[in-house]
């Protein structure tokens, strides 16, 4: 097994260099020649008792199918770990379509979400694309996905499965359907530097609320000699997006959350007035800064805390390669603060599923390999070959078990942080919104200025209502 493994820092920074040009399809898989099938018994069911080594090594299909998948990895970053993902879930595939073939369009992270809706607004053949939470919402409503029900393999299902997926939770699609094989959880909260809030007498159950944390932060400013401490990323609309959604959600609703009643005014201003507390604590410079510039500023001691998620230890430890900061003694994580009007009044993490979705225009001919292709990557032990932050959602695994598989043995004490953070913190996933797109590229101007004292919360509420009225009944008229 290769050693090095690409971070989401890596999709990250390469993909916001693209241009809305043209999909990119490269480092895909040497070809698999197709080998006769022996003679063998029918393929097991989808509700049968199969395990999944069974069930792999069955043959579904002698046809000659050829699956197309929109993947997330970034051809601009070729990587042995990225290679190594792709050929093996392409020999696993092959044990049960051995004449099939599979077409790995890598598009990167930052560009799969606006190239997937252009697929099948197009009509193209597409079977698969991946994609995060945060946009399943708008995906479901659009009528871009095909339901997943009854058609997953039962080890999928009884090992696969998030309660987020459940019925009757299924927070990524709301009219119940699964529509996600997701490949892990994200867990996110706020990454920050555990010696300037020993120095500065801070603790965790200190910044717990909204008015806890800017006045953590402010104590860390005044002791460390850090004036701007706080890393927003507002160097796009969607990372300005990342770096703010869960302040709403820290108040018991999604930024996109505008009522025709205006019942939601309050609590979202409230909101609003924590935002602003945080970017008068943030560097000018980062209204330019996307997820690396802001890891970077935080790895060299520039700032002392971010919005992040498990998959920063890949990152810090990249760029601090002193070990100076992104160590056990100087980093921890706390979870995101309550709001006045969190019905729990209790700190929260929070995570979004990422996974691979079957689109509309996957040809009917196509629908059963491509699922099946969907359920051997997010498996477990593929899912491992992804990095050692990546959690896949899944009950048939243990830390101990992990530990094993780990690239870096030294990671412990971050996943003991994170398990530190789950014990003292409700969990509460990441929620999209109806025409999210929409109205975070309506919203980002506004931000800005807001950032610039040139309007107020709550001027910044009665903007983005007007704005997002009108864009949340269109999405709803389709």
């Amino acid at each position: 097994m290769y050693s090095k493994r690409i971070t989401r820092r890596d999709f990250l920074k390469t993909s916001l260099l693209f241009t809305s040009g043209a999909v990119l399809a490269g480092c895909k898989p040497a070809a698999v020649e197709p080998t006769a099938a022996e003679p063998v018994a029918p393929p097991p069911a989808a509700g049968s008792d199969a395990t999944y080594q069974e069930w792999v090594s069955q043959v579904a299909s002698s046809e000659p199918l050829e699956i197309r998948i929109a993947h997330w990895f970034d051809p601009n970053t070729p990587s042995e770990n990225n290679q190594e993902l792709l050929d093996y879930a392409t020999e696993q595939w092959i044990k049960r379509y051995p004449n099939g073939k599979i077409n790995w369009e890598l598009i990167g992270w930052g560009e799969i979400d606006q190239k997937t809706p252009a697929f099948v607004l197009a009509n193209e053949p597409v079977d698969i694309s991946y994609n995060w939470g945060g946009a399943t919402e708008n995906w479901c409503n659009a009528d871009f996905l095909l339901p997943l029900d009854g058609k997953m393999p039962k080890w999928w299902m009884d090992t696969r499965l998030p309660d987020i997926l459940k019925l009757p939770a299924n927070d990524l699609c709301s009219d119940g359907r699964l529509v996600m094989a997701a490949l892990g959880y994200e867990n996110q909260g706020v990454v920050i530097r555990k010696d300037l809030m020993e120095q500065a007498g801070v603790d965790h159950a200190s910044m717990a609320s909204y008015d806890g944390m800017v006045k953590g932060l402010q104590k860390i400013a005044a002791a460390s000699g850090i004036a701007k401490p706080y890393a927003l990323k507002f160097g796009a609309d969607y990372a300005a997006m990342d770096s703010i959604s869960f302040f709403w959600l820290s108040n018991g609703l999604t930024f996109g959350d505008f009522r025709d009643d205006g019942s939601e005014k309050e609590a979202w201003i409230q909101a609003a007035e924590f935002l602003k507390g945080l970017m008068d604590l943030s560097p000018e410079a980062c209204l330019n800064w996307n997820w690396s510039e802001a890891e970077q500023a935080y790895a060299t001691g520039e700032i002392a805390a971010l919005e992040h998620g498990t998959w920063y230890y890949g990152v810090g430890k990249s760029l601090d390669g002193e070990g100076k900061i992104v160590t056990q003694d100087a980093t921890t994580v706390v979870p995101y603060p309550y709001g006045p009007k969190s019905a729990a009044q209790k700190p929260f993490h929070s995570f979004s599923c990422t996974g691979f979705y079957l689109l509309k225009t996957s040809p009917e001919i196509n629908r059963q390999a491509a699922i099946d292709l969907m359920a051997i990557l997010s498996e477990t032990r593929t899912v491992w070959r992804h990095s050692d932050a990546t959690i896949p959602p899944t009950n048939d695994w243990t830390t101990e078990d992990r530990m094993e598989y780990a690239m870096d043995p030294g990671i412990a004490w971050w996943w003991q942080a994170w398990e530190d953070v789950k014990k003292s913190s409700d969990m509460v996933s990441y929620q999209g919104f109806l025409a999210r797109d929409e109205i975070t590229g309506a919203a980002f101007p506004q931000l800005v200025s807001m950032f610039r004292n040139e309007i107020t919360p709550e001027q910044f509420y009665t903007r983005m209502r007007d704005l997002a009225l009108p864009l949340i009944q269109a999405a709803k008229s389709g």
